[in-house]
């Protein structure tokens, strides 16, 4: 019950500067996720450090700005995604790094941003395919396939969300 009490006092305290706070987690979210998605055009990899500070960053932004059924509902998509995902990993459809990425971005943009996210992410993978066709971005070769690393879409798509205002 105290603990209850207390995530509550912390979030009115918080609510007497919630734009800039909001506004300065979004900021570094967004920086993260450029840093994200630019090593992985470069290495085709996501640090697992860069997975958790993204996380450590929705928590402080969640502790904030949403409400405690709302946290557990983005925390039950992700659950999902990351299950989803793990499938599709082991028949090599995704990297790993897009097994970790994926399902903590699912809990920054929620149900309620889910299908905005989605229609973003798939412009970004197309123009990102096609940039690969027209051999202007790099690809990996994965078997007797070219592999293209996501995390720039998802990134791409993520800060459009942010800029979007949908979060």
């Amino acid at each position: 019950m105290e603990a209850t009490k207390l995530f509550h006092q912390v979030q009115t305290d918080l609510v007497l500067y919630n734009e800039q706070y909001k506004l300065c987690v979004e900021s570094t979210a967004v920086a993260l996720l450029c840093y994200i998605g630019w090593r992985d055009l470069r290495t085709f990899k996501i640090s697992n450090e860069s997975v958790l500070l993204l996380i450590l960053l929705y928590a402080l932004y969640a502790f904030a700005t949403r409400p405690q059924q709302e946290i557990l509902s983005n925390i039950i998509l992700a659950a999902i995604m990351f299950g989803s995902l793990l499938y599709c990993y082991t028949k090599r459809f995704v990297g790993g790094g897009d097994v970790k990425l994926i399902p903590v971005v699912c809990l920054w943009v929620g149900a309620h941003c889910a299908l905005l996210f989605s229609m973003l992410l798939l412009v970004f993978i197309f123009l990102h395919s096609l940039a690969a066709r027209m051999g202007w971005a790099r690809t990996a070769t994965m078997g007797q396939q070219q592999a293209l690393p996501y995390a720039p879409s998802v990134a791409a798509a993520m800060i459009a969300t942010i800029l979007l205002g949908c979060l």
